[in-house]
């Protein structure tokens, strides 16, 4: 059986319905805090359970008769690391062979993002540590992630960076599921590490340049620094722990850990990824939604 963590969120819900198309619902077993949320998959015949990272005792029964695991991060920055031991110590303790992964682009030590990425890094080493069969799946930034700055920088005429001249690859959340269903329904991929990325790194300047051909509206480029930008976006009313994420994230862009690309994606799963472009075509309506 094939065991998923956190189906109930929005890269769980897709990894769910790809499975689906791939394996007997017989074989399926869904895991959530939030079990109500996942009627509609029980009623496909799949097994929904309740399961919560910060419950550890419980978590071995959430994942019996499992085989495979994909371990789907959480979003709990600051604890995340002792959260996915508990949650593959209780995998080992229920029989569990196999763990699958979603990690981070680079997550090394002194990223400028810190936790966001470290803790991932932090989880990788206690696979590698834990006797099981593991694979790292290291998705890029989702491209959707970049639909509402995209908005405001549409509204507003004006994208505001301090990522230089540093490139930035993303994939599409479904292109990520469906290349988690393929690990977890075929064989090879004990021991492998995938980056998992779109076709391409785009930059600042041809990201303000897809932003105006999609949405119809000119968007110029303004280039900043990062106290520049921690102050603007301090006085347009972020909070301070929010602009300093932002910060981090452009600095992080701007010194390279970002631009990673990777065929993996398109030769796990036989077809291409979506472009930026492709995911930007089809949020469109939600890029003029702040116009």
């Amino acid at each position: 059986m094939i065991i998923v963590t956190g189906a109930s969120g929005q890269l769980g819900g897709l990894v769910a319905e790809e499975l689906l198309e791939r394996a007997p619902a017989s074989e399926l077993v869904f895991v959530t805090r939030h079990p109500d949320a996942l009627d509609h998959l029980a009623e496909r015949g799949a097994t929904v359970r309740r399961g919560d990272f910060d419950e550890p005792e419980a978590l071995a029964e959430a994942f019996a008769g499992g085989e495979r695991m994909l371990l789907i991060s959480t979003l709990s920055i600051g604890r995340r690391a002792a959260q996915h031991r508990a949650a593959i110590e209780a995998a080992a303790a229920a029989g569990v062979q196999h763990v699958v992964y979603t990690s981070f682009p680079k997550p090394l030590a002194g990223h400028p993002v810190g936790a966001i990425a470290t803790e991932h890094g932090e989880t990788e080493e206690i696979l590698h540590a834990s006797g099981l069969d593991w694979t790292i799946l290291r998705n890029a930034t989702f491209a959707e992630l970049q639909i509402p700055p995209g908005a405001l920088a549409v509204a507003g005429g004006k994208l505001y960076t301090n990522a230089g001249t540093g490139r930035l690859a993303s994939v599409s959340r479904r292109d990520s599921a469906r290349a988690a269903a393929a690990v977890l329904t075929s064989d090879g991929h004990a021991g492998r590490t995938y980056d998992i990325t779109g076709p391409e790194a785009v930059s600042q300047t041809e990201l303000a340049d897809l932003l105006s051909e999609v949405s119809g509206r000119a968007v110029k480029l303004v280039r900043v620094g990062d106290r520049t930008l921690t102050w603007g976006l301090t006085r347009a009313g972020a909070p301070k722990p929010v602009a300093r994420s932002i910060v981090a994230f452009g600095k992080a862009v701007r010194e390279g850990y970002y631009d990673v690309v990777d065929p993996a994606l398109a030769t796990l799963t036989g077809t291409a990824p979506r472009s930026l472009r492709d995911v930007l075509i089809a949020h469109r309506g939600d890029l003029l939604g702040a116009v």
